[in-house]
């Protein structure tokens, strides 16, 4: 199987290290490819930037007809309800979607640390129309951007583990780590954190690679 990774933003480097994360996490028989916005933001911060994301993610789809499945690689999952009726009734997951539902699954009392201010109201509702704002414990953005922290990413690493912890104060379960750039992060920080924690690569791979094929995170 073949899965697209269409990252929403024009930065060639969150391409590589989500690509990278996958193929890290996905078994044998799977080959993981990616695709970079040809035009729009350098990173997804506002909700004006997820408008124009959209048509970028829709060309991106376009160019791969011979992937069985794809994943729309931006927290704010732009395009993802056009992606999912254009690409040929094939598989279309976002790392939002799938990762809010992982992390409400059963109940469960969640958390979100992400990026971007701005977006704070595009993800409560989002997460209101996924069914899960009544396990929302809430949403912590870290100081700096998108592409401070896929730059430096070790430089945020205290800041997330406080960030979790006071989520846990707050009554939560679990936290997601929200964005493209914590591709594959659940796995690498959670021994150092005080709650279980997920991201949304993780999670849309479990569901979308055939037998659950995710090997970490």
């Amino acid at each position: 199987m073949r899965i697209l990774i269409a990252n929403p933003n024009t930065t060639a480097a969150i391409t590589t290290s989500m690509v990278e994360a996958a193929r890290a996490l996905v078994g044998g028989g799977v080959t993981i490819v990616g695709a970079t916005a040809p035009f729009g933001a350098p990173a997804l911060e506002t909700p004006a930037d997820l408008a124009t994301a959209e048509l970028a993610v829709a060309a991106m789809l376009g160019a791969h007809p011979d992937c069985g499945g794809a994943i729309v690689g931006a927290f704010g999952d732009p395009g993802l309800a056009r992606a999912r009726t254009a690409f040929g009734g094939k598989p279309v997951r976002g790392l939002g979607e799938a990762g809010l539902r992982a992390a409400g699954a059963g109940g469960r009392r969640f958390a979100v640390v992400t990026l971007g201010p701005a977006m704070r109201p595009t993800i409560e509702a989002r997460v209101s129309e996924l069914g899960l704002a009544d396990r929302m414990a809430g949403i912590a953005f870290l100081s700096g951007g998108v592409l401070d922290l896929a730059n430096e990413p070790w430089r945020y690493h205290g800041e997330i583990l406080a960030a979790v912890a006071a989520a846990r104060d707050r009554g939560a379960e679990a936290v997601l780590l929200g964005g493209a750039p914590f591709s594959g992060w659940s796995g690498r920080l959670q021994a150092r954190a005080a709650l279980p924690l997920l991201d949304g690569l993780t999670a849309t791979l479990d569901g979308l690679v055939p037998g659950g094929a995710v090997i970490g995170g």
